[in-house]
């Protein structure tokens, strides 16, 4: 064809890699678009709704069937004369720490039962404590020693430190025994580290070295014939809590204990809070198969699935007081083919 003299070729079709390119670019890729009518939205919201609600039912009748025993130990435990002034109690080695607390079993508890202790407004998250640490050292001891990252607990008296770090320097060691009765609770301390750090992160011949030695210590120390992949207690503590109220395991009780029980807890008093303005609580849980108490997921559940119910009604009242005509689908995009066809 001419126009004004000039000849003009037809379109040259696109082929393989060139037609691929021009259909991502125009956006003309085949793909799903679905049509959200008022029926679909509608309905979608409903069944969402359907979905979540049952589900955030279940959730919290599981969290609520968790039973929980909780006591604050750390002021009660202080002696009367050290009420103004638990820092010095607590840095005073020769003032005698032991506790005893007297807890009510106020429903039955089916075995296992956890135990946890709890600390309060513990920065474990905080940048340079969580730095202080070497996962290498920790998996292979002396044979690595770039432990820089460790400082201010990398070496001491010119000697490296195993675990360095202000992690494990400030291990948690409070100690807790229980007694029904006459009768002693046996603990169970074994399993409660997660096994896979067991063993791959701790070695299984790596073994404390000049831990705890200097001048300032920090927290609990370490059996030195016991190579760190069996001390779980310490594994428990090197992983550190992203909030500053956690929860960390101690324990378990291989019993069941029964409505009305009194279980009587012998504790150490000696992990120091009181110098940042913590608090230290002993906890007894039971669990569920969703895990322990936390109402968290089933309120969430409940309450999206309540949004959407509502948010379905909502839209079912505006459909059926201002019904709209639906445009014809034929002009969309996907269906161009058929048009032209």
């Amino acid at each position: 064809m001419d126009v004004d003299g000039a000849a003009i070729s037809a379109p040259v079709p696109l082929r393989g890699r060139s037609k691929a390119i021009h259909q991502f670019t125009q956006q003309t890729l085949p793909a799903c678009k679905p049509v959200l009518t008022p029926a679909w939205v509608i309905g979608t919201f409903f069944l969402m709704g359907v979905i979540f609600i049952p589900v955030g039912l279940i959730s919290l009748h599981a969290s609520q069937s968790v039973t929980e025993i909780v006591d604050r130990y750390d002021i009660d435990c202080v002696p009367d004369t050290f009420k103004n002034n638990k820092v010095a109690y607590i840095k005073n080695a020769s003032t005698p720490k032991s506790c005893h607390r007297y807890l009510k079993v106020d429903k039955p508890m089916k075995a296992p039962i956890y135990i946890y202790y709890q600390l309060d407004n513990f920065y474990q998250n905080h940048r340079r404590y969580v730095k202080s640490r070497s996962d290498d050292q920790l998996l292979h001891g002396l044979g690595y020693n770039k432990t820089s990252s460790c400082e201010p607990q990398a070496f001491e008296n010119g000697l490296p430190i195993v675990p360095c770090g202000l992690v494990a320097w400030s291990l948690f060691n409070d100690t807790y025994s229980f007694s029904r009765g006459t009768k002693k609770l046996k603990i169970e301390r074994k399993n409660i580290a997660w096994k896979s750090d067991r063993d791959h992160k701790f070695g299984k011949q790596v073994y404390p070295f000049n831990f705890q030695n200097g001048s300032f210590i920090g927290g609990g120390k370490l059996d030195t014939s016991i190579p760190l992949s069996d001390q779980e207690d310490l594994i428990v503590w090197m992983r550190t809590a992203a909030f500053p109220s956690f929860r960390k395991l101690y324990g378990r009780i291989e019993e069941d204990l029964e409505e009305d029980d009194i279980i009587v807890v012998h504790l150490m008093n000696n992990y120091n809070t009181y110098s940042f303005g913590g608090t230290k609580l002993l906890v007894l849980s039971t669990s569920s198969w969703l895990g322990g108490k936390n109402s968290f997921l089933g309120v969430a559940y409940t309450f999206v699935g309540s949004c959407s119910i509502l948010i379905a009604l909502i839209f079912l009242l505006l459909h059926v007081k201002n019904p709209r005509p639906y445009g014809d689908t034929t002009y969309l995009s996907g269906n161009r083919k058929d048009i032209s066809s």
